[in-house]
């Protein structure tokens, strides 16, 4: 998005200058129509995903299966697109956060040190033992690629950009090398944030630092990026803001009734009793006993699915007893 409005802003300022409007020569204005179509196809093609990709990729001397027509007059917005390039926004950092059921009930706040690449501590980032031994080269003029123009007659002539074989596309030239880092530019260090696990966040959910991602020169830094992962439970299952619990009962308790407690997530007893016979498979519904929901003053619901624990064996007398019991 930034480099559309530059590139937006460029061409206003040069389409204001050079609009044909603005000539009363006859001859003044025939130029710059001509111009001002030229400029008007430049801003077209940055405007288009596809052909700007190709100017990337071939300079001004594009294929004839990529074609895109740019003039006589070679590329009006320069080396713009290229330049953008090296301050574009690295990408992010991804980092798995795992966490408990009970961090994501209660809210946790985390201290978590973490090795990632900065610039060079001794060089800046220049890759030079002096930072007055970083120069512009004197053939890109700072750019990275040099253009080179061709003649096929009068009034016709093509303009191509390659990378600057002086400075290798970098724009500069170093006369020394930094001792620390070699002329990387760049060095492993450490970085220690606090990570805020608020109560109700989900799984799947992030937790953004923004431009604290791995350093490069000439790059804005992406963002160090938490996700939250889950770690299983061994008594319940979230599901959204639900918790699901299996309790198991014997089979006199299925079928006279039971008083039973649950210990939660922050350590609250939850009471669960039924009066009335429970089959196998049963699901009662506890509500406000579930998660709380993330930025709300609410919480979800409880699912209790009962298991009946059935005896291995009957003796004679019991059989006998259940069989009045039954008639």
């Amino acid at each position: 998005m930034h480099q559309k409005k530059e590139i937006e802003k460029a061409y206003r300022k040069l389409a204001a200058k050079t609009h044909p409007d603005t000539k009363r020569d006859p001859v003044e204005k025939e130029a710059a129509t001509a111009k001002y179509q030229e400029l008007s196809n430049a801003y077209d093609t940055l405007q288009d995903e596809t052909k700007r990709r190709n100017y990337d990729q071939y300079g001004e001397k594009v294929p004839q299966h990529v074609t895109h027509d740019h003039g006589e007059w070679g590329w009006p917005f320069g080396n713009m697109n290229r330049q953008q390039k090296d301050t574009e926004k690295r990408g992010d950092s991804l980092i798995d956060l795992g966490v408990s059921l009970e961090d994501l009930y209660n809210g946790k706040t985390m201290t978590i040190t973490q090795q990632k690449q900065i610039l060079c501590p001794i060089c800046r980032g220049t890759g030079a033992k002096d930072p007055n031994d970083v120069q512009q080269c004197s053939t890109c003029k700072g750019s990275g690629v040099k253009t080179v123009t061709q003649r096929f007659g009068p009034g016709l002539m093509t303009q191509t950009q390659t990378t600057c074989d002086k400075c290798g596309g970098k724009g500069r030239i170093m006369k020394s090398v930094c001792p620390h880092c070699k002329a990387t530019k760049v060095a492993v260090g450490q970085e220690t944030v606090t990570v805020v696990v608020e109560r109700g966040m989900v799984d799947g959910q992030t937790i953004v630092f923004e431009n604290e991602a791995d350093q490069n020169p000439g790059e804005t830094p992406g963002d160090l990026v938490f996700k939250i992962v889950t770690n299983p439970h061994t008594k319940f299952v979230r599901n959204g803001n639900d918790l699901h619990h299996k309790m198991t009962i014997s089979l006199l308790e299925s079928l006279v009734g039971f008083s039973k407690q649950v210990r939660h997530l922050d350590g609250h007893i939850v009471q669960v009793a039924r009066q009335d016979v429970t089959k196998p498979g049963f699901v009662m519904v506890i509500e406000k006993e579930g998660m709380p929901i993330h930025e709300q003053a609410d919480f979800g619901k409880m699912f209790v699915e009962f298991t009946v624990r059935f005896p291995k064996s009957l003796t004679a007398e019991q059989k006998d007893a259940v069989k009045k019991f039954l008639a």
